[in-house]
């Protein structure tokens, strides 16, 4: 993997790349993470002959703020940069895999994008974007209430990071020092604009599609109301139902091999 930066609608955005080719995978992080988040699947996926993309978000990481933040900081935002970023680096086609947030920015880029050849979530349930659907796919938690809050204080960092990981991962890990770093807009303009429909509807949008989904799900995500993916009627499921781990919000970082497995499999069946 090369370590990179690209210029898309003004922001730079750093990325490890590896493998230029007519077909990609990009690899979509979650709220208050980092492209290092996938560092437990880049082994597995460099064994292929797709090329790999893995961002830090416009807002995240080593990744410019945006100075627009009400219109980037969005599932149709984000979609359309990286969008244009996997035409800067040249693929005319490409599997998505979208981890929480992500996972909503790859069901965004399905139904607006006619490059994505297949989507992987995870952490992701498909919801409608008004309060009540958002409601149907996710538990409220103070973790939860964390996902929009401008200003986190360190409890608050410690809270959410241990929630989404699984596990307190320290003051000072990597993880830690990028959800301290994310723009505070990022969290907020994202909640607010999805809460405000500023997106495809999600359920409808993987019901209408043809193209593979595969959802591979940790079964104790403290986030995820994991009976709402039996209410979902998707157009191509992989297998037919969603992968579950037993694991948390995580499942690539919690349990990697488990994961990887599935992965590897549905996206070398897809290429």
């Amino acid at each position: 993997m090369i370590s990179r930066t690209c210029v898309v609608d003004g922001l730079r955005l750093h990325i490890l790349h590896h493998r230029a080719g007519r077909v990609g995978i990009l690899l979509i992080h979650g709220n208050s993470s980092c492209k290092e988040i996938f560092s437990k699947q880049l082994h597995d996926l460099k064994t292929t002959d797709l090329g790999i993309v893995v961002p830090d978000l416009p807002g995240h990481g080593a990744s410019d703020d945006s100075n627009r933040p009400s219109t980037t900081y969005s599932f149709p935002g984000y979609a359309k940069i990286l969008g244009g970023l996997m035409r800067k680096v040249g693929y005319s086609s490409f599997h998505v895999l979208g981890w929480s947030l992500g996972g909503h920015i790859g069901i965004e880029m399905l139904a607006c994008n006619s490059s994505v050849r297949s989507l992987l979530i995870s952490g992701t349930p498909p919801v409608r974007l008004t309060p009540q659907g958002v409601a149907e796919g996710f538990h409220w938690t103070g973790a939860t209430a964390l996902a929009g809050r401008k200003y986190l204080r360190a409890e608050d960092v410690r809270r959410y990071t241990t929630a989404m990981m699984g596990a307190p991962i320290g003051h000072d890990h990597h993880l830690a020092r990028m959800a301290r770093r994310t723009d505070g807009n990022a969290r907020y303009w994202m909640v607010a604009n999805g809460m405000a429909g500023r997106g495809v509807d999600e359920v409808e949008a993987v019901a209408r599609d043809d193209r593979p989904i595969a959802v591979i799900q940790g079964s104790a995500d403290p986030f995820v109301r994991i009976g709402h993916f039996d209410r979902i009627r998707f157009g191509n499921l992989w297998k037919g139902r969603p992968i579950l781990i037993e694991t948390g919000h995580a499942a690539h970082w919690q349990r990697p091999r488990a994961f990887n497995e599935a992965m590897m499999e549905f996206v070398m069946q897809g290429h």
